[in-house]
């Protein structure tokens, strides 16, 4: 759990702040993580709001070059390196975290310390629920008893090292932090929408234990809203909290629902999540015990033929689709004046008006 409510320190401005019905808004955020789906989807809502200047944070020039007809005031630069993040700081006085990469912690480093140089008080750090594990127990349903861990897992781990760095800048007074902690994001683009369909334009669309797992599922604008309210809630500073969508769905009635964007007439298969969890049990390689093991190993990996087509989806798809909890999203309603405003009907008929309207995935 990250920081409990009454550890940070409550100052009379503070104090007066929580009493006011009009919150304080940044001046300025840098959103990093602009060009992937939620910061794309972040940026566009707040040009239709015109409530908050922002600066989109591009890594690479040959993007920017695209992208300054919709973005002049966007920056760009690599979170790797501190000149960049201090560049791109400049008169910004909150930021938005939602970039995330093999390089994901030392990023996340580099833009607390910059952060802490430059002034800029508020950090809105978006995590995930991943970080709870792949099989949480019902304890981590709510914030107040969820734990995170490492679960080998080399996203979920990478984002819960993150969030200890942020939990600890914030303990030290060097920010105000907020995390929140996304379930499955869907809505036009989303990775999960577009994987459904394109299975199903090979004809066959795959469901674990006939689709019984629960799927978290919050509409991309309703995470929108919520990143929104966190820039100016002073009650969930210091806080984490899980954003979730109103209603408890199956993985079954998920992915029936995006199916027929692929391929109306795709066939639905039902797969046994044990059978795949032993098969890829048994394609990990045993671990080697010493320095020159492991070299021989990977060489060895490196000259050997191409290993047949798997017999199952990816480990994580299975993990992911067999899910046995559905997480509150009280916390985020009470800290952040928010509750989800599109139901899975609603959301599924948007996003498919996206696609027809593209015609294609993206």
């Amino acid at each position: 759990m990250f920081i409990n409510a009454g550890t940070t320190p409550i100052t009379p401005q503070r104090a007066e702040n929580w009493m006011n019905s009009k919150q304080i808004r940044p001046d300025r955020c840098l959103v990093t993580g602009a060009t992937g789906f939620v910061g794309t989807a972040l940026c566009a809502y707040f040009d239709e709001q015109r409530q908050q200047q922002y600066v989109p944070l591009v890594r690479q020039a040959r993007q920017a070059t695209s992208l300054r007809a919709r973005w002049p005031q966007l920056a760009v630069g690599d979170l790797l390196d501190p000149r960049h993040v201090r560049q791109a700081l400049e008169g910004c006085d909150a930021i938005i975290h939602l970039a995330h990469g093999g390089n994901g912690p030392q990023a996340t480093r580099n833009l607390l310390q910059c952060a802490r140089d430059s002034g800029a008080r508020r950090f809105i750090h978006i995590s995930t629920m991943s970080v709870h594990g792949p099989r949480p127990g019902p304890e981590a349903t709510r914030e107040e008893t969820a734990t995170i861990g490492r679960y080998d897992h080399d996203y979920s781990d990478s984002k819960a090292e993150q969030e200890e760095m942020v939990q600890q800048a914030h303990a030290k007074g060097e920010l105000e932090a907020t995390i929140l902690r996304p379930t499955i994001v869907y809505g036009p683009g989303s990775h999960f929408v577009l994987q459904v369909a394109e299975e199903a334009r090979t004809g066959v669309v795959s469901m674990f234990d006939h689709g019984s797992g629960i799927c978290n599922a919050v509409y991309i604008d309703d995470l929108c809203r919520a990143i929104d309210a966190a820039l100016t809630s002073e009650k969930a500073v210091g806080e984490a909290m899980f954003i979730n969508g109103e209603e408890s769905i199956s993985w079954g009635e998920f992915i029936q629902a995006f199916a027929s964007l692929g391929a109306p007439h795709a066939e639905l298969i039902n797969l046994s999540s044990l059978e795949a969890i032993r098969y890829w049990a048994e394609q990990r390689p045993a671990p080697s015990k010493t320095v020159l093991g492991r070299i021989v190993a990977k060489l060895k990996r490196s000259l050997a033929s191409p290993p047949p087509p798997p017999s199952f989806p990816p480990l994580g798809r299975v993990e992911r689709e067999t899910f046995p909890i559905f997480f509150s999203n009280d916390k985020a309603k009470q800290l952040l004046d928010w509750s989800p405003q599109v139901d899975f009907s609603t959301g599924t008929a948007m996003t498919r008006a996206w696609f027809d309207s593209k015609g294609k995935p993206a």
